[in-house]
């Protein structure tokens, strides 16, 4: 049986232009199973003039539920709800990087950016 693996870029830039945060959604189908997965990697910079530096890359399995919100998330973009939900991963992220949050405190909050999705 062959594996079959896409990905689906994303990036999201805090409207102060002092974080980015980027997104990889990996869809990976073997016969009639689909796992998505996400790898998310948070940079900053301390003024908008300097380079971004990365501060914490993590990757996360997608639940089979949100099977659909993941797709729908790799078709269109992402929807307001899951914005809102990248910059909350993005402060979770910044406190496990400084031992304030757990990894899984943190994971969870890297699924909700899909899970958030309104509607699939």
């Amino acid at each position: 049986m062959s594996v079959t693996a896409v990905t689906f870029d994303l990036l999201v830039v805090t409207p102060d232009q002092m974080r980015k945060i980027n997104l990889r959604l990996t869809k990976r189908t073997q016969s009639s199973s689909v796992d998505w997965e996400l790898k998310f990697g948070l940079q900053e910079r301390t003024i908008t003039s300097d380079p971004f530096h990365d501060i914490v890359q993590l990757t996360v399995a997608i639940s089979k539920q949100n099977n659909r919100k993941a797709q729908t998330t790799a078709d269109n973009g992402l929807d307001r709800a899951q914005t809102s939900a990248t910059f909350a991963a993005g402060d979770a992220a910044k406190l496990f990087k400084e031992g304030k949050l757990s990894k899984n405190a943190t994971d969870l909050s890297v699924k909700r950016v899909i899970s958030s999705r309104q509607s699939a």
